[in-house]
């Protein structure tokens, strides 16, 4: 059985502050608690205005969440594009600019597993990130000295369902104290909560992972998509 068993490292590639527990908070939690060390890099963080929101978040609002979520969960992170206007518009930033950031953390931090956000999302933040990463996590020979993590995964929006649907390649058993772990850390990101049945709800959320689940035998579960799994030779 394919699982975290030698996984003593985790880069996750979020957008923005909260998509790396959308899609993953479940088996963040997992990873951190199994002794895993877990760091996120957020490419946008910045203030602004959201629909269903009855106020504008400051930069301030959002490290604060981000901090929250970090020490609840337990992992570390770093900000590439903090408070400087590139929130829904990194796609006006050059690509290569993204994958050198990227290449660079991969070949310093040399991961076990790193989390991309699924490509085929219509939020032009979102594609940048993914295809900035797939480039970085491209394969090379260990002798050219670049890093080439074991595992690549890219993990669900609960959004994606407005542009096709998921197909899941690899589904993550979610225990309850997980399942509840990432609804906490999710409730934790309050600027980007909303009630049902906004995508962003916690009913939603839960509903999402019952469905994954039930599409894999379990109660609960989080999905993800294999772009690489190596399985070493020994």
């Amino acid at each position: 059985m394919l699982g975290l068993e030698g996984i003593a490292s985790a880069l996750v590639v979020a957008p923005h502050g909260d998509d790396e527990v959308l899609g993953a908070g479940g088996l963040i939690y997992r990873l951190v608690q199994s002794g895993a060390a877990v760091h996120v890099v957020f490419l946008a963080v910045d203030g602004s205005e959201h629909y269903g929101l009855g106020y504008r978040t400051t930069l301030a609002d959002r490290h604060k969440e981000i901090e929250s979520a970090a020490r609840f969960l337990g992992f570390s992170y770093q900000i590439v594009f903090d408070g400087i206007q590139r929130l829904e518009r990194l796609d006006t930033v050059p690509l290569r600019e993204i994958v050198d950031v990227l290449q660079s953390e991969f070949d310093s931090r040399r991961p076990d597993l790193v989390l991309l956000p699924e490509g085929s999302d219509y939020d032009q933040d979102h594609r940048a990130c993914f295809s900035a990463g797939l480039a970085a996590t491209r394969p090379m020979p260990v002798w050219t000295g670049k890093h080439m993590a074991r595992v690549v995964l890219t993990y669900e929006m609960p959004k994606l369902t407005w542009v096709r649907a998921f197909q899941p390649q690899l589904y993550f058993e979610l225990s309850d104290e997980a399942l509840n772990a990432k609804l906490r850390a999710v409730s934790l990101y309050t600027s980007q909560l909303r009630a049902a049945p906004h995508i962003r709800s916690l009913d939603t959320l839960r509903a999402l992972a019952q469905l994954r689940g039930s599409e894999a035998g379990l109660a609960h579960a989080e999905s993800f998509g294999v772009r690489r799994w190596l399985i070493a030779n020994r």
